[in-house]
């Protein structure tokens, strides 16, 4: 529900309707507690989502080709998503073990 908010604007009117009537099954099989109805309603809105996470994935990606095309993040780029691929470029993976002296 977190993500269908989040990014209500970037998913068209239908897609939405499906998640949020798959939100609602998911609900409702919970309160009937049957396994088998959770199982399968969870699967529909896994099924729901993954299509528009693919949609929004090739959104994203068509906008930052755009970009780039653009000379960067000076061509347009929104604020929030430029501090967010700076975050990504300083954040530095750490490959280390920890231990422990004391054994």
């Amino acid at each position: 529900e977190k993500m269908l908010k989040d990014n209500k604007d970037k998913i068209a009117e239908g897609d939405r309707s499906k998640i949020e009537k798959a939100v609602a099954d998911v609900k409702e099989a919970l309160k009937g507690g049957d396994a088998a109805a959770i199982k399968s309603a969870s699967e529909k809105l896994n099924e729901a989502w993954q299509a528009v996470s693919a949609e929004l994935y090739k959104a994203a990606a068509a906008q930052a080709q755009a970009q780039k095309g653009q000379g960067g993040p000076a061509g347009g780029q929104p604020g929030g998503e430029a501090k967010a691929e700076e975050k990504k470029k300083d954040e530095g993976v750490i490959d280390a073990e920890v231990v422990d002296e004391k054994k």
